[in-house]
């Protein structure tokens, strides 16, 4: 005899495996990723974490294989977080958003200019600026 449950296991596996790989691309840390960028202006950072509490995991624009095969799966910006905004209100629910600059280079360390960005071998990112916006 076979388990009642069976079938109902099997629906929730599936989804499962369709839901998380959409939910993984993309996925970014806020203190591996982003923070190391903004060390670049020690007084901005030492505002922005004195201001913001933001949550670790995020989100950043996915490269594709197909975009750029060297680069697969990379992340890069603009980057969207959770976070909180101390107020002298009280807290607020925001959004941060941290733009960048990319540059795309070729296996050489050469920037790719013009052409096909096919031939990207590495990115090189540098913090532009930030949006602060309500959640979501």
């Amino acid at each position: 005899m076979k388990p009642p449950y069976g079938p109902m296991l099997l629906a929730l596996s599936v989804l499962c495996l369709a839901v998380l790989p959409a939910w993984a691309d993309g996925t970014v840390s806020f203190k591996a990723d982003v923070l190391p960028m903004l060390k670049a202006k020690p007084a901005f950072e030492k505002f922005l974490l004195g201001t913001l509490q933001v949550t670790d995991a995020g989100s950043g624009t996915r490269i594709s294989d197909q975009a750029m095969p060297r680069l697969g799966g990379t992340r890069m910006g603009p980057y969207e977080f959770m976070a909180t905004w101390h107020d002298a209100s009280g807290d607020v629910p925001v959004t941060l958003i941290v733009q960048t600059n990319t540059r795309f280079l070729d296996s050489a360390g050469r920037e790719i200019k013009t052409g096909s960005l096919k031939q990207a071998a590495r990115l090189q990112e540098t913090f532009d600026s930030i949006q602060i916006e309500p959640r979501r």
